[in-house]
């Protein structure tokens, strides 16, 4: 797809999220959408340009709105190491502390499950 042909479906795309309530499931696949959008758009543009910066933080951004908080994570960890400005360099670290607080969030009270031992005879009453 052409660059610009991304810009509108990213566009496009925001929009429609927009139109259902925050952390809905449609909401949260149209920000899968947007944010595959954003990621080819940050493949083609340069990082140096601002639509290269935009590009970046959007797939971020939208990751994180759809409930994908480890993918913004990634995502902000592979972008960090382009050649970035200072500012855009802080928002990503920002948003990676935010798909941190989202995921101790989600994670709170969660009790880790402890394997359980256990041997299986066979016998006759199971037909073996």
């Amino acid at each position: 797809m052409r660059l610009e042909d991304l810009m509108k479906s990213v566009t496009n795309a925001i929009l429609r999220a927009e139109t259902f309530p925050a952390d809905s499931w449609e909401a949260q696949h149209e920000f899968r959408e947007v944010a595959e959008l954003e990621e080819e758009i940050a493949t083609i543009v340069g990082a140096q340009t601002i639509d290269g910066e935009i590009a970046r933080l959007g797939a971020v951004t939208a990751a994180l709105s759809a409930g994908e908080p480890l993918r913004a994570i990634h995502l902000a960890q592979r972008y960090r190491i382009d050649v970035l400005s200072d500012a855009i360099r802080a928002k990503l670290d920002s948003l990676v502390h935010e798909a941190v607080a989202e995921i101790e969030r989600n994670t709170a009270g969660v009790t880790i499950v402890e394997p359980v031992r256990f041997r299986v005879r066979a016998g006759q009453r199971y037909g073996v």
